[in-house]
């Protein structure tokens, strides 16, 4: 009886987590309010229950959090933090279609204890998509345009290197913030932990980071290729590829 009683428990704080995730997306954005604000309390509240959901994507949101206020070496400390825990073997959630090779099922059998708690078994083994809603207050300028109309999931891996490019960016640090490019780029090239309807948005993304680092060439082709994906492309790659090739005239 106590053993169900604590399941259904750590469902709640599973599921609470998530609401805390878009409670924390739909405040003031942070760069607006006081630092002692009672709102910037909030912020926090809601992003420490939202570490609870799974290994990663919690994480990566308070990442955000603490980039687009400006907070770069927090945010490089915690997406480091975030790579240093991506398994390949870890069990990816939030995808009912999606369906688990053996080799992954047996592994999270033997790396989690029989003992341990849903709640624990959730943050170690378990990984989600980072989750933008549409407007979100946490999304990095940068990548506005790509949820002007709808949610935007984005993998842990994929986010990490692309937060790491921002932050190396505006520190200034060019080497850093080539070779976040380029592993953002082999995780897009190889499909890293990327499904079917991902592609055309990790493109996209992809093309973003060249645009920035000044790389119009491979920017055009990443945006290009974006919308070769039928059903699943990116419906911001053509207004990128449009404006890209406008401010070449």
């Amino acid at each position: 009886m106590f053993e169900s009683s604590k399941f259904i428990i750590d469902i709640c704080k599973h599921f609470y987590g998530i609401i805390s995730q878009y409670a924390a997306q739909i405040l003031p954005p942070p760069t607006t309010i006081s630092k002692t604000h009672n709102i910037r309390k909030l912020y926090h509240r809601h992003l420490h229950y939202g570490i609870r959901t799974d290994a990663l994507s919690g994480w990566l949101l308070y990442a955000s959090f603490y980039y687009v206020t400006g907070q770069y070496n927090v945010t490089l400390k915690l997406t480091e933090y975030v790579l240093s825990r991506c398994k390949h073997d870890m069990v990816e959630i939030g995808y009912i279609y999606k369906s688990y090779e053996e080799e992954k099922i047996n592994s999270y059998r033997k790396n989690v204890h029989s003992k341990i708690t849903l709640k624990d078994r959730m943050k170690l083994a378990t990984v989600d998509h980072v989750n933008y809603i549409r407007h979100s207050s946490l999304i990095p300028e940068e990548l506005k345009l790509e949820m002007e109309d709808n949610d935007i999931n984005i993998t842990p891996f994929v986010l990490s290197y692309c937060l790491r490019f921002l932050c190396h960016h505006h520190l200034g640090d060019m080497t850093n913030r080539q070779e976040a490019l380029h592993n953002l780029f082999l995780t897009v090239k190889n499909y890293h932990c990327l499904c079917s309807n991902e592609i055309s948005k990790s493109k996209t993304i992809l093309g973003v980071f060249y645009e920035i680092s000044g790389d119009i060439t491979n920017a055009y082709q990443c945006y290009d290729e974006a919308l070769e994906y039928g059903e699943y492309v990116c419906l911001s790659a053509e207004v990128r590829k449009s404006n890209l090739l406008l401010g070449l005239k």
